[in-house]
């Protein structure tokens, strides 16, 4: 089980009432020590705070009330986060809290879940489009007569499952060639696992062969992805043979398979609300024939 991945941040600290002007009738410090009840925690909301193609951040504001007529202390909380009935990360925050004589705080507790470390660690997500999850806490208060006191809260709830789109190449094809220059093609392939359309934007690229680079740039491209579907993107490719050496036209006319690598970051649009625009990286390799 995975551990501290839970952050805190608090929207209020106030500090302890300890005054001998006390509410409900007690005229004495004692007195309201001599009542005391146990706060109040609830969960009153949940939001989707971040999502992208490899993880998401779901947000959950904690509200404590604080009955009593006198400050009280958080001195922490435990939590435990399971997804499809399975353990996947727990752990226990330290954060200390002052909560002011008959006041409320909203805690807000952001979760961070990686769509790999969910894969690898879940199987009964294959093939699914959202995941349940149910967070266990129990928040932990230092009381004047009751002492420690844990008060447990729970909430439950689904999640989007998101996959990266995949790249590919295709094909490597020689459109026109010079004693000076050389126009090629690359065509890739851009696969969508996802029930959303996916929209490419430009490419940014850097195609290396044999081990030494031919070209780099940005392509701009305009191609939609339907669900569950592919796509392919041409990239063009303008080789000077005065920069690169005459061993490159050597290269493209010999027939033989070239080692290639490519670096490429593809620039997305999704027809989802939660995910606008995303970057997606990738690293290529493997070997090709330039097609004639």
């Amino acid at each position: 089980m995975k551990k501290n991945r839970l952050a805190v941040h608090t929207t209020a600290v106030i500090g302890i009432a300890a005054a001998a002007l006390l509410a409900g009738g007690c005229e004495s410090l004692q007195d309201a020590v001599e009542v005391m009840r146990k706060p109040e925690v609830r969960i009153t909301a949940t939001e989707l705070e971040s999502l992208s193609f490899s993880g998401l951040t779901l947000r959950f504001d904690v509200e404590v009330k604080n009955p009593n007529p006198i400050g009280i202390g958080l001195s922490g909380f435990d939590y435990e986060l399971q997804i499809e009935g399975n353990p996947f990360v727990s752990g226990e925050v330290q954060d200390k809290v002052t909560i002011a004589a008959r006041e409320r705080s909203i805690i807000p507790l952001p979760v961070e879940l990686g769509f790999d470390e969910i894969a690898q660690t879940i199987a009964d997500l294959e093939g699914k489009e959202e995941a349940a999850y149910q967070l266990s806490s129990g928040f932990s208060f230092d009381l004047p007569v009751l002492g420690r006191v844990r008060v447990p809260v729970q909430t439950d709830g689904t999640f989007p499952v998101l996959r990266p789109p995949r790249l590919q190449v295709v094909s490597l094809r020689l459109n026109e060639i010079s004693l000076s220059a050389a126009s090629l093609a690359l065509d890739l392939e851009l696969i969508n696992r996802n029930s959303f359309k996916v929209f490419i934007e430009s490419l940014e690229y850097r195609f290396q062969v044999d081990g030494r680079e031919w070209v780099s740039g940005m392509h701009q491209a305009r191609v939609r992805i339907l669900e569950n579907d592919s796509a392919e993107l041409t990239v063009p490719l303008d080789l000077d043979f005065a920069a690169l050496g005459r061993g490159v036209y050597q290269l493209i006319l010999g027939g033989q398979r070239l080692e290639y690598a490519l670096e490429a970051n593809v620039h997305v649009g999704t027809s989802l609300r939660t995910l606008k625009e995303a970057s997606l990286p990738f690293k290529l390799a493997g070997q090709l024939r330039i097609q004639r």
